[in-house]
């Protein structure tokens, strides 16, 4: 069961969250709950027919603005958009950086080519977002929360994950080097490592690898598999003024899977 607004802290109306990979699955979780406490949500994705659909669950439609963006196409121009965004809504007050896609292969298979894409993605993307969110003409001077959702491969990977798991590495290194140098400004700066969660994503590598490796992973978790709105839960709270001396943290989402 979600937990409610009354059981958690709401954010002020004035609070701006930008929230990418907003089309399905955790992204779109994470804004959904959001705007149900009280923020006013900016959800970004590819996927414009499914951010319509989104919109339309969303507990306070007007302020639920939707902004499709493929972030991996041009990360040069992202400081525009942020700028744009910032003059339409008003000065961020978060980053809720979810957007990715998995990626399975024998390390044989590896290519730089493929392995760049990935990490363009993964980790550059989130990183030249955050760059231009924490210009101080586009964010709030106190309280700005920047939370990415890495992985559990970027802790324990399966085969396969060589370079998913590189780069949500890489993405969690850099989020604890940030979270020290923002510290002075009052930036937090944090990742979630979920395990297994039941999204579009995780289908996709059901259908990659077969049903075989469901039926091998989903006994190892004790709580069994997540749902989007259990990694939405902890990432709201992240997000909120409630964790304002929490930063520098990748924190572990997966039912126990790893102990």
């Amino acid at each position: 069961m979600a937990c409610s607004p009354e059981t958690m802290s709401s954010f002020a109306e004035n609070r701006v969250i930008l929230v990418t990979g907003a089309s399905s699955g955790i992204g779109a979780s994470i804004a959904l709950r959001l705007n149900e406490l009280g923020a006013v949500v900016i959800a970004s994705g590819r996927n414009e027919g499914k951010l319509d659909a989104l919109k339309r669950r969303a507990h306070s439609p007007t302020h639920f603005h939707l902004e499709p963006k493929d972030l991996a196409a041009d990360m040069e121009a992202l400081p525009q958009w942020v700028e744009e965004l910032r003059i339409r809504y008003g000065k961020l007050s978060g980053l809720a950086f979810a957007a990715g896609k998995t990626a399975t292969m024998p390390f044989m298979q590896y290519e730089h080519a493929a392995a760049l894409k990935m990490f363009d993605l993964l980790c550059h993307a989130p990183l030249m977002l955050s760059k231009a969110v924490i210009d101080r003409r586009n964010c709030v001077a106190k309280g700005l929360s920047l939370l990415f959702i890495a992985a559990a491969a970027s802790i324990a990977p399966n085969k396969g994950q060589t370079i998913y798991g590189a780069a949500k590495a890489a993405l969690v290194c850099a989020a604890r080097c940030m979270a020290k140098e923002l510290a002075p400004r009052s930036i937090r700066v944090n990742c979630i490592s979920p395990g297994l969660v039941r999204t579009p994503m995780l289908d996709e590598t059901v259908e990659l690898l077969g049903e075989g490796f469901l039926q091998h992973e989903e006994p190892l978790y004790p709580l069994g598999l997540g749902l989007p709105e259990d990694v939405a839960n902890l990432a709201a709270f992240l997000l909120s003024p409630a964790a304002r001396w929490i930063t520098g943290q990748n924190v572990l989402i997966d039912g126990g899977r790893l102990g």
